[in-house]
């Protein structure tokens, strides 16, 4: 691909808002957060259509660079290379990426609203909860499911066998002393709106801090190790393996 018709490309799907994909053999000089410099090999560039600008080497899935958003992006011909500027002024830095040869390169515009369903959130996790209620106790009794409050929402919110009031905190993480916290405040909000004292918190998490485990237990709360179910997941730990047979 000529150098020319690469760069009347790029300007083109930059101005359009467009997503650019370009293989090209190039080096890097960044300054920035740190400064570094690249030498010459084959790379990926590619633009998306708010300016982001990531570079990828051949393997691997991590960029060896990249500037944030809203970056501002100008093409200079400099005898037969081309030189692209990348300048992000919010972020106080430079990416200059001379391009020797433009093997290949493409541009479209898309469309993407959607944003992604992250399998194994506390929603899931209160819904585990709620059908399978043993997982806190053997006379646990779910009465409902994100309760409001005005602190928050409930995830899961039910009683014991002696009809003490319990308030399920969910966290797909290893709890920390915020979740704690935040237990002990909608524990607190409860006793007031039901005019009882007959309530307790109990956390359901993987794991928890040991400061967490401390403070749980100073507030006469438990903690019940629950994992965030993987309703997505196509591996499975109990899987035998071949050798297994």
């Amino acid at each position: 691909m000529e150098i020319g018709e690469f760069a009347v490309m790029v300007e083109s799907a930059v101005a359009a808002h467009e997503v650019v994909i370009a293989f090209v053999h190039c080096q890097i000089t960044y300054s920035g957060r740190a400064e570094a410099f690249l030498g010459r090999g084959d790379r990926i560039i590619m633009i998306k259509a708010d300016a982001t600008v990531i570079v990828h080497q051949p393997e691997g899935s991590v960029p060896i660079n990249y500037m944030r958003p809203g970056s501002a992006i100008d093409l200079e011909r400099i005898d037969e290379h081309l030189m692209m500027h990348v300048r992000n002024d919010k972020e106080h830095s430079f990416l200059d990426i001379e391009i020797f040869r433009a093997y290949d390169a493409a541009s479209r515009r898309l469309d993407d609203g959607q944003k992604q369903d992250l399998a194994g959130n506390e929603r899931d996790m209160s819904d585990w909860i709620r059908d399978n209620p043993a997982c806190i106790g053997a006379d646990f009794k779910p009465i409902s499911r994100e309760e409001q409050t005005d602190v928050g929402f409930i995830d899961v919110f039910g009683h014991d066998g002696t009809g003490r009031l319990v308030v399920v905190e969910c966290k797909r993480i290893t709890a920390s002393l915020m979740a704690v916290d935040q237990l002990r405040r909608y524990v607190e909000r409860v006793k007031m709106i039901k005019g009882s004292q007959a309530v307790t918190g109990v956390l359901a998490a993987p794991s928890i801090t040991p400061n967490a485990l401390e403070m749980l237990s100073s507030w006469g709360f438990r903690f019940c190790r629950v994992e965030a179910p993987k309703r997505l997941e196509r591996w499975s730990r109990d899987q035998k393996k071949i050798f297994e047979y």
